[in-house]
């Protein structure tokens, strides 16, 4: 097959919020289209994904989402719609979205392959229902080592059908961020302070508390850090973490240094007024995050669990912490706050190794490969 042959292929996504794997979605979609091949986003019409999939043109289909079960009946028309797209590849982002992705591949005759991209860790799937499921896909494209293994030990699928195919950024907008200065001024943030900084939805799992009990250890210890937070709560979830966290910068008596702030769609602005960010998530399955502020140049610190541990090498690019143990995140802090060579050395080498591993170029082009050998 010609190297630059190219077809339509499309993403189903089930879910109704907007997250990272949502985000992820809409990006590699967008990017794929800016290489030529016709793409189409699959989703309820009434989920968050796709208003912000409109926006950057990509074509969207209807598919109401029900429960894994309506996937019985909902199959021969997702068949029959990616065959009217004469979509070849359907890429399936979430283990309950593989059922009807697995079905509509056996309505379409087989014409559609079908590949699983993982965004999540993956639990047991070796019972007899998702073992069938996972059978019946092509490829799973795992974005680190340690997932990958993963999916070797919890699914039944082939080792061979496994790839390590990393998630990357639009790393122009990040290798260069904004003037501090700047930055802070836009943020309305204090211009001479030592500025730590997490940035991800509000939710006990993402762990924003870690990060302000650390800073009041800190502000205990005599250091004067402030923390910026950004993020919104987790769609449909309300206000009880936000109001959670809040309490407790009252009760720490860090009103004046805890900074929130809202998602923010040129995220450089928030890394470009950071001093040191900080991941403090119970597991993040990825964490683009932290590649991101890696290749802002800002020292890294995150939790010692999950695709984190593929992403920092700790005291080598970065460091790392026990999840929930805001003692040993202080801790951590205080090395970078006590010893700014080592901290500029450090991020150095997080820069370095994110650039050389977490292009988006280098994602689509290994995507492009994988699936043209899937097509005859």
């Amino acid at each position: 097959m010609a190297a630059n042959y190219l077809f339509p292929i499309g993403s189903y996504c089930s879910s109704h919020g907007w997250g990272g794997l949502e985000m992820n979605v809409s990006r590699f979609l967008s990017w794929m289209r800016g290489r030529g091949w016709p793409v189409f986003l699959y989703a309820d019409p009434e989920s968050e994904i796709v208003p912000h999939a409109e926006s950057l043109n990509i074509p969207v289909r209807g598919v109401r989402c029900g429960s894994e079960v309506s996937a019985l009946w909902k199959a021969p028309a997702l068949a029959k719609l990616a065959g009217s797209d004469g979509v070849r590849v359907l890429i399936a982002h979430q283990s309950s979205d593989l059922l009807l992705c697995s079905m509509a591949k056996r309505w379409s005759g087989g014409r559609l392959k079908i590949i699983f991209s993982q965004n999540m860790h993956l639990g047991n799937k070796r019972d007899p229902i998702h073992a069938w499921q996972y059978r019946t896909i092509d490829a799973f494209v795992a974005p680190l080592p340690l997932l990958a293994e993963q999916a070797r030990r919890q699914t039944v699928v082939p080792a061979e059908k496994i790839h390590i195919i990393p998630h990357g950024i639009e790393q122009n907008r990040f290798v260069s961020l904004p003037d501090r200065a700047t930055a802070r001024r836009e943020l309305g943030l204090p211009i001479d302070a030592t500025i730590l900084g997490i940035i991800g939805r509000l939710d006990p799992k993402k762990g924003q508390h870690v990060g302000i009990r650390a800073l009041g250890r800190l502000h205990a210890e005599g250091y004067r850090p402030h923390l910026l937070i950004v993020g919104d709560p987790t769609i449909g979830e309300g206000n009880a973490y936000r109001n959670h966290l809040h309490e407790l910068v009252n009760k720490l008596g860090l009103e004046k240094y805890v900074h929130f702030r809202p998602y923010q769609d040129k995220a450089e602005v928030a890394y470009g007024a950071m001093d040191i960010f900080i991941l403090t998530s119970q597991s993040e399955t990825y964490g683009l995050v932290t590649i991101e502020a890696m290749t802002g140049g800002l020292p890294v610190i995150g939790t010692d669990s999950g695709g984190t541990i593929d992403l920092i090498a700790h005291e080598r690019n970065g460091l790392r912490f026990p999840p929930d143990d805001d003692g040993a995140l202080a801790a951590m802090l205080k090395r970078y706050l006590d010893d700014p060579p080592m901290a500029e050395r450090l991020a150095a080498q997080g820069k370095k190794d994110a650039l050389a591993q977490y292009s988006h170029e280098a994602q689509c082009a290994a995507w492009e490969g994988l699936m043209r050998g899937m097509v005859e």
